[in-house]
């Protein structure tokens, strides 16, 4: 569902770089360098890698052309397509990471537009057209397309290297999809077969909000109080910490703990989100709503505001 451009939200998006170069500062709209162990990595240093890798590789298919036009004109074909493949690669990743851009702020339709090519371009690496995948995966999911966005990356993930950071992903999506179509038994075998929270502070935050969703969808939202109170602190030191803080007041309120709760609650309405929790998360909002009714005191300021 594409956000209304008055939305001030919107203009604060596209006002934003889109690399942000801290998880908790990055905002919807903008991504992140995550390296192999999960971490976020600096945009800086990955840009002067990458235009080093391009200089690299335009230098010797410039040279290549060279040495073919002196020496064996027959290999300029390839040399020159070579090239244009490479070139071809690299504006396909540009489009797959506009794709992830607009799916953060919740447009579907854009999204879809920019990865689907991408999807099914026979000429880009195998990798390049997962990653695409992936993207039209996360929009038939805001679509409402849950069992066709599962297939999705279950297929593309089949295609990565597991190595690859974006494959690990590809099971917290997993589980989150099923969570929220319901089939929690498999959601659990697959989060079980993760085999406990990875390190790597962009893992870490995806395994989190994986559990903690089933946990609400099993009707089992429970933790050791120490590690809510890490997740919270998390959320809130978050920018886009909206989703967490919420999954915290759920499982602050089964605790019984309705300070926290309500305290959760108002931070979260002060972050950014989920555009479609109804859809990520239909338990959640469910939820959401039977705690507002409960307690009409939620949709009141916060102390703090009274002053």
């Amino acid at each position: 569902m594409a956000k209304d451009p008055k939305d001030p939200g919107t203009e604060l998006a596209l006002t934003r770089p889109m690399i942000a170069t801290d998880l908790d500062k990055a905002g919807k709209g903008q991504l992140v360098y995550v390296g192999r162990d999960g971490e976020v990595k600096d945009p800086a240093g990955v840009r002067s890698r990458q235009l080093a890798a391009y200089l690299a590789f335009g230098g010797i298919t410039a040279a290549g052309v060279a040495l073919a036009a002196t020496a064996f004109p027959m290999l300029i074909p390839f040399y020159l397509a070579l090239g244009g493949r490479f070139i071809g690669t690299v504006r396909a990743v540009k489009k797959v990471n506009e794709a992830s851009v607009a799916l953060s702020n919740g447009d579907a339709l854009a999204g879809r537009a920019l990865a689907e090519p991408v999807s099914r371009a026979w000429w880009a690496p195998a990798r390049v057209r997962a990653l695409a995948e992936l993207r039209v995966a996360i929009a038939e999911a805001l679509e409402g397309r849950g069992e066709q966005a599962l297939e999705r990356v279950r297929r593309a993930r089949g295609r990565l290297s597991p190595r690859l950071i974006q494959h690990q992903f590809s099971y917290y999506t997993e589980i989150n999809l099923l969570t929220a179509l319901g089939r929690t038994k498999e959601a659990r075998v697959v989060l079980d077969a993760r085999g406990g929270v990875p390190a790597g502070e962009v893992l870490k935050l995806s395994y989190w909000i994986a559990q903690m969703h089933l946990g609400v969808a099993e009707g089992k939202p429970e933790l050791d109080e120490g590690e809510l109170h890490d997740r919270m602190r998390k959320g809130l030191s978050m920018t886009a910490g909206r989703d967490l803080l919420l999954l915290c007041a759920c499982y602050y309120a089964h605790r019984g703990d309705h300070d926290e709760a309500t305290f959760a609650w108002h931070q979260a309405h002060e972050r950014e989100g989920s555009q479609r929790l109804d859809v990520a998360m239909p338990k959640l909002a469910a939820w959401m709503a039977d705690y507002r009714k409960e307690r009409p005191e939620l949709d009141a300021p916060p102390p703090d505001d009274d002053l």
